[in-house]
């Protein structure tokens, strides 16, 4: 195994264990917050990207673009499924006060699940590039716009249907029943 594979490996394990945790644990959202991690990973995947040879394929694009879209979807997937519940107290977020958190979410086992598939996706893509010798679409700074995509599009879709589910009026269990 060569050092950038064992690299990838580790990079990819770490992200899963993380993420994956908090798929499946109901954390307090603020949606500002949620934008920083695909901010971060998208940038230095980038940056890792700007350090690569500039040598690619029109195979090494193709395979890219299906990465990204994919996971894209997957997180916009990911955010459609998402639970979310409005916490007994405000949480605060950061330094400043004005960062209050008045939800909960968590995806659950499908968040998980959803996880695997994109993981799958990404392994099965890498294979076909370094078989291809399509070198950059295997690089790590692919993995990290992958996972940047995910979660923006996660985000995305999050913070549409937690914004309308916070105009909307509450509502109690009798309520509903009357209506």
């Amino acid at each position: 195994m060569s050092p950038q594979y064992f690299v990838d490996a580790i990079l990819v394990l770490g992200l899963i264990v993380v993420l994956g945790r908090r798929q499946l644990t109901w954390r307090p959202v603020e949606i500002s917050q949620m934008w920083r991690l695909p901010t971060i990973l998208g940038v230095v995947g980038l940056a890792i990207l700007g350090t690569a040879d500039g040598r690619f394929s029109a195979l090494d694009i193709t395979l890219i673009a299906v990465e990204l879209a994919t996971s894209l979807a997957i997180g916009a997937w990911m955010g459609a499924i998402a639970h979310f519940r409005r916490l007994p107290e405000p949480v605060r977020f950061g330094r400043d006060d004005r960062n209050l958190a008045h939800y909960e979410s968590r995806t659950a086992p499908w968040g998980l699940a959803l996880w695997g598939l994109m993981i799958a996706t990404r392994i099965g893509l890498a294979a076909i590039a370094h078989i291809s010798g399509a070198q950059l679409a295997a690089s790590t700074g692919i993995i990290l716009l992958a996972f940047a995509a995910n979660r923006a599009g996660n985000t995305f879709v999050f913070a549409g249907r937690l914004t309308r589910h916070a105009a909307a009026p509450m509502t109690t269990y009798r309520d509903a029943l009357r209506s």
